[in-house]
C-alpha cells in the first residue's frame, strides 16, 4: 500500500502545478487548467486566435451539468463556453 500512497500523492501534487481551483460564494467549484494551443481539439483551437499560444481551460459543475470557458491565460478574452449533461451530451455552446 505504500507504494500506491506515494503515487497518489505524486499524481496530486502533479495536478496542483497545473490546475488551479477556485471556489465561489455559492460552492462552485472551478477547477482552471492552462494547456498549449497544439494540446486543444481541432474544433476549439479553431475559436482561438493564432497569436495565442496558451489557452486557459476552466471546467465547474452545477447539479448534473458541467460547463467549459475557453479563455486567454488572464480570462480577459473569452472565445466560448459549453454545457455538458451528466450524459456526455452537449447542452449548449456559445461562442
Amino acid at each position: 500500500m505504500t507504494g500506491y500512497e506515494f503515487a497518489k500523492k505524486e499524481l496530486i501534487s502533479e495536478l496542483e502545478t497545473i490546475m488551479r481551483i477556485t471556489i465561489d460564494e455559492n460552492r462552485t467549484v472551478y477547477e482552471t487548467v492552462l494547456l498549449e494551443r497544439c494540446e486543444l481539439d481541432e474544433a476549439v483551437q479553431n475559436l482561438v486566435p493564432n497569436n495565442e499560444q496558451y489557452v486557459s481551460v476552466t471546467s465547474f459543475a452545477v447539479k448534473d451539468v458541467t460547463g467549459f470557458i475557453i479563455a486567454n491565460n488572464q480570462n480577459k478574452d473569452v472565445w466560448g463556453i459549453g454545457f455538458i449533461g451528466s450524459d456526455g451530451t452537449i447542452k449548449e455552446w456559445r461562442v
